[in-house]
């Protein structure tokens, strides 16, 4: 029996969308719905929009790491809107992301 040559993905980054309902009969109480995953940015901020005049809240955010390892970073709001959790309130705005300069320097150019 051949070795079977296994590949994984290094770093994975998925979208998810949660929304908030707010609770009958409470004055400001909300309760999280069934989280929604989506393919990417784009498909996450169409079903933010679609959530947004029909729940008490809703944000979209983005997680980034190693699905082989279990090494995710913090989660990263996208967008959000309305009545969210305090939890929500915990987690970074993409505007507020630290990141790398996107520039390229010569170390970065491979010659073929």
């Amino acid at each position: 029996m051949r070795n079977a040559k296994r590949e994984t993905v290094a770093h994975l980054t998925y979208f998810v969308v949660q929304p908030f309902k707010a609770v009958k009969g409470s004055r400001g109480k909300i309760s999280a719905e069934e989280p929604i995953p989506a393919r990417d940015h784009d498909h996450a901020m169409r079903m933010f929009e679609r959530f947004k005049p029909i729940r008490a809240g809703v944000v979209a955010f983005r997680r980034t790491g190693d699905p082989a390892t279990g090494d995710w970073e913090d989660a990263v709001i996208i967008a959000r809107h309305g009545l969210l959790s305090a939890e929500v309130d915990g987690m970074t705005d993409a505007s507020e992301a630290e990141f790398e300069s996107w520039e390229l320097g010569a170390h970065d150019l491979k010659v073929a």
